[in-house]
């Protein structure tokens, strides 16, 4: 299915960024946003770890803040 999207309103403005799902301790899995959408930085059951980024800012200048997923490490060759 295609995920809620909430970005910029124009292709010119648009960044691509990656979608995945990804494992939390205890066994719930998670569609989320990843911070990359190149497949070459990304493998199954690579380790991730959470950050927090602006996403975008609202008509009164504050930032609104989002989460994605990173990966910890460089994918192996």
């Amino acid at each position: 299915k295609t995920p809620p999207y909430a970005g910029p309103e124009t292709l010119e403005n648009f960044k691509p960024y990656g979608v995945g799902y990804v494992e939390l301790p205890g066994e719930v899995i998670v569609e989320t946003r990843l911070t990359t959408a190149d497949p070459e930085e990304l493998e199954i059951g690579m380790e991730m770890e959470l950050v927090i980024f602006k996403f975008k800012e609202d008509e009164d200048g504050n930032d609104i803040m989002t989460f994605a997923f990173k990966p910890v490490a460089a994918k192996a060759a």
